[in-house]
């Protein structure tokens, strides 16, 4: 039994006095180099640490390289890789929000963050597409969308709360005059900047101003094999070409490119070949985006998949990264994780699948296999969190239910305090299937699916998910 079973073990270290403090001295910055204690401890486990302060104690960093080993030892993670994750920015701007989180809330499943690692920001309204299952109901901008100032404003925001990754959405993105200005400065800020895009303006000079504004990453809609499903999904002829080329323009200009595709009904049968295009492409990454009835969705409720086909489509994505698929495979439906769980068991060896949230998918060692049940499942409210053109907090961009302005409020406020946030942070709150479902710490169910299939209701059972029609049913 991996040593993340006893979570009511460590949550009762994580509470005591002495553990709360020396949490608190972690995340403490020396006077003279700036550095907080656990930054100096991981240089000093990477055997990275060129930059010596004589006013940093070595002691307190060795207490922490010993039980970083602990861990990676307990969850048989390999040492080259775990230095080669902490010497990453971004990953290390991770563990600090992960040690400010235990010090905050303690060790709660599924794991609460004092700080979302994503916030995806619907920039603008403004779209050259008028894509049929648009959830933000995409076309032209609203008149009291955010100012530039006022955008930047949040950008500081997002930054002072430690979030770690900044994914901009829309709408359009670069369609606003400002986007570059705004990325740039995020960029600088320390934030990990991704792009959603329909891909039809990403020329190569527009490719290489993304890499120059500190983009890391684009995730471009691909929603057919063949021009004429795409085009017909987008309602723009030749935006399947121009998609295409997109891609091609921002690997040429070095930057991780992803294909994002939403499966319904009218596409699902040209996933294999999507997929296909990826690889083909060298794209690093593909997202398999569930259909969610909201924003002009719901004129589209028919294409959305049922209970059997999800099922089908999820033992596929795992087949096929079983299979040695050279693009990474993620998905945004929870029931993954469920879906591996159940394909691959309990028992044996070797590594499996995890999806840890929608975020990224890993393969692990059978001990490390309880992650999943602090971090998997959907992560709205609690590992991530979306933004409208206006300013308005929101658990998700398919979840259009404001919980705060940021012209009115800080994030950090909204995060830890809106109620429905707190809702979402405790799966004792779920009801109907997701409720009896012995994989909700894994799964958990979607909740955007959840209120747009029962009225509003967030903390229903997903319709969408096979095992919850077979409980729903009495058969499990």
């Amino acid at each position: 039994m991996s040593i993340l079973s006893y979570d009511k073990f460590w949550n009762s270290i994580v509470s005591m006095p002495m553990t709360k403090k020396m949490l608190q001295l972690s995340l403490k910055k020396c006077p003279a180099c700036g550095r907080t204690v656990l930054e100096t401890a991981l240089d000093d486990y990477g055997g990275k640490n060129d930059r010596h302060c004589s006013k940093c104690s070595p002691f307190y960093s060795k207490i922490i390289a010993f039980w970083i080993e602990f861990l990676r030892r307990a969850l048989g993670f390999k040492r080259a890789k775990v230095e080669k994750l902490l010497t990453d920015r971004y990953a290390r701007n991770a563990v600090l929000n992960l040690v400010e989180s235990f010090e905050h809330y303690g060790i709660k499943k599924p794991m609460s963050l004092v700080a979302p690692f994503l916030v995806v920001w619907d920039f603008t309204h403004k779209c050259n597409l008028r894509c049929k299952h648009c959830y933000s109901n995409s076309g032209t901008p609203d008149p009291d969308e955010l100012t530039t100032e006022q955008a930047l404003r949040v950008v500081d925001m997002l930054a002072e709360a430690h979030v770690t990754a900044l994914a901009f959405s829309g709408g359009e993105p670069i369609t606003r005059s400002d986007f570059f200005q705004v990325a740039r400065y995020a960029s600088d800020k320390g934030l990990y900047i991704s792009l959603a895009s329909n891909g039809t303006l990403l020329t190569k000079e527009t490719a290489f101003k993304l890499k120059e504004a500190g983009v890391n990453y684009v995730d471009i809609s691909i929603d057919g094999a063949t021009a004429k499903t795409h085009d017909e999904f987008r309602g723009v002829p030749g935006a399947y070409e121009k998609a295409v080329a997109g891609l091609k323009n921002c690997i040429d200009a070095d930057i991780c490119a992803c294909i994002a595709t939403t499966v319904g009904k009218n596409n699902m049968s040209e996933l294999p070949a999507i997929i296909d295009l990826a690889e083909q492409l060298q794209v690093e990454r593909f997202t398999y985006f569930n259909f969610i009835p909201a924003g002009r969705g719901k004129d589209h409720a028919d294409q959305d998949l049922s209970a059997q086909e999800r099922e089908d489509v999820m033992r596929y994505l795992l087949n096929r990264m079983s299979a040695g698929c050279k693009t990474t495979i993620l998905a945004t439906a929870p029931q993954l994780s469920r879906v591996a769980a159940q394909c691959q068991g309990e028992t044996g060896t070797g590594e499996v699948t995890m999806a840890l949230a929608h975020m990224q998918t890993v393969k692990v060692t059978k001990k490390a296999v309880p992650l999943g049940e602090f971090i998997g499942g959907c992560g709205a409210g609690r590992l991530y969190c979306a933004i409208s053109p206006q300013g308005d907090v929101r658990p998700c961009v398919f979840l259009p239910v404001n919980v705060g302005n940021l012209k009115e409020r800080t994030f950090r406020d909204i995060w830890l305090n809106a109620p429905l946030f707190d809702a979402f942070r405790n799966r004792g709150n779920l009801k109907g299937s997701c409720s009896k479902c012995d994989y909700k710490y894994i799964c958990g169910g979607c909740r955007a699916r959840s209120a747009a299939y029962h009225e509003g209701d967030t903390l229903c059972g997903d319709p969408g998910c096979l095992n919850g029609a077979k409980i729903a049913n009495g058969i499990c």
